[in-house]
């Protein structure tokens, strides 16, 4: 039993991965504001729709309030129709200096939800207008003490593919790592057997990297609004699995082993070399939709943050040990039925 502990480790942290990252909730937002567009000087009341919200819960009422450029615009009443609903209304002063604002509801329960950009100004701004002064706003923070993921803004439910998408990328990198060290391991003794792990190491490390191309095909079409667009680092993780595919097709298409080994020793290095700069370096140096390019960070406080930590690094390591595993299975039936 000792031998298979990882075994035994990678299948329950998967386990653990899918009931958690399927069932823990979303934290309280606000998901829609309407109407979305006014005017300097109108009295309008708004309706607006939470998400996971709670706004009946709690000792005190919902404050609402509108804000940018350090002025505050509070409601003048609110209105709770349930749980996950309210009206307020509100009077946009004759004096605003911005185009955009940001909708906040402070309620005692879930705290302060932001939607950024939430209403836009239409039509002229009135410069000679007489100054108002702003409202006094408590931002507070969640007070339920119950476990979420949190709620962000064009991701959503969406979130939750963070534990498949970016695993099955780690697990690629892995396994084509390993690939390469048993590649310079062959060089430098030219033992078959290293050959062979380079080989199959490099197959299962493309599989994981179409499943993560897919899985982020997926979360494009609900963030970006298309299966595919021309990012960096799209564009190079498709250009690293080409490079990887030729690597097997150059192998396959030489029959007297130790020449194949040899040339597919030093294909993979390079091949190595590419998927770093295609992935790691270029991104990194230019703008990029994707977290993680350009000044775009991938593991900031916002985009990941402890609740997410819980599920995503166990899945990191339950999919890496799944990769490993499927390596074992590859190279054990490749040493029985060689080609």
């Amino acid at each position: 039993m000792k031998k298979y502990w990882w075994k035994i480790a990678c299948m329950a942290l998967l386990f653990y991965v899918l009931l958690a990252g399927t069932f823990i909730p979303l934290g309280p937002g606000i998901s829609l504001v309407h109407p979305e567009k006014v005017a300097a000087g109108d009295t309008l009341t708004f309706y607006i729709k939470g998400y996971n919200s709670h706004f009946d819960h709690g000792t005190c009422p919902p404050s609402v309030w509108f804000a940018n450029a350090g002025k505050s615009i509070c409601a003048q009443s609110v209105q709770i129709r349930n749980r996950t609903e309210l009206e307020a209304t509100i009077a946009i002063p004759a004096d605003v200096k911005s185009r955009n604002f940001n909708l906040f509801v402070n309620s005692c329960y879930d705290g302060t939800m932001v939607l950024n950009n939430a209403i836009m100004l239409a039509g002229d701004m009135n410069n000679n207008a007489t100054p108002t002064t702003g409202c006094e706003v408590t931002v507070a923070t969640n007070s339920a003490g119950f476990h979420n993921f949190p709620n962000r803004e064009i991701l959503y439910e969406s979130i939750r593919n963070l534990f498949y998408h970016v695993p099955m990328w780690w697990t690629m990198m892995l396994l084509f790592t390993i690939s390469l060290i048993y590649s310079v391991g062959y060089l430098a003794g030219f033992n078959l057997g290293r050959d062979r792990i380079a080989g199959e190491a490099a197959r299962v490390g493309i599989v994981f990297g179409v499943l993560g191309l897919l899985t982020g095909m997926v979360w494009a079409k609900f963030t970006w609004g298309a299966w595919w667009v021309s990012d960096v680092r799209l564009n190079g993780s498709a250009a690293t699995l080409l490079a990887y595919t030729a690597y097997i097709v150059l192998r396959n298409s030489m029959n007297e082993e130790q020449k194949r080994a040899r040339i597919a020793a030093v294909y993979n290095i390079f091949a190595y070399m590419l998927m770093l700069v295609l992935i790691i370096i270029i991104p990194r140096l230019t703008d990029s939709l994707h977290p993680g390019s350009g000044g775009n960070p991938g593991f900031s406080s916002y985009d990941l943050d402890h609740n997410l930590r819980l599920v995503f690094y166990p899945a990191a390591i339950g999919w890496m040990l799944l990769g490993v595993w499927i390596l074992q299975i590859r190279n054990r039936k490749a040493k029985l039925f060689p080609k």
